[in-house]
């Protein structure tokens, strides 16, 4: 099944940017913990870049990934409806969880 780009409605398009610019600044972010991390060599920024990952980049590619390859490959609505969306916070959840394992480490210095 081919899937004309002319078809897809204008509001659509600026979902996928925003939705990837959202992701960009996460990049951004986990970029910066993580080189904090480099500079520091401490865990905590390590995890914290980790769950910042998961939250910011993982869980938003995910939203727009799934819609992008399922509709070429005629993926079922409970796809959407159901398992993207409870895929894609079960990552938050992880994510959140890392961050506050790294807020919970004690500083070796």
């Amino acid at each position: 099944m081919q899937l004309n780009p002319a078809l897809i409605p204008s509001y659509y398009l600026i979902l996928l940017l925003v939705g990837l610019l959202a992701a960009a600044m996460g990049l951004f972010l986990v970029y910066q913990a993580y080189q904090g991390y480099r500079r520091s060599d401490r865990r905590q920024m390590l995890f914290l870049a980790i769950g910042l990952a998961l939250i910011t980049v993982i869980s938003p590619l995910v939203s727009l990934l799934v819609p992008s390859i399922g509709i070429p490959l005629g993926f079922e609505l409970i796809v959407y409806t159901f398992y993207a969306p409870l895929v894609g916070n079960l990552i938050k959840i992880v994510g959140i969880g890392v961050i506050i394992y790294s807020l919970s480490l004690r500083s070796h210095s």
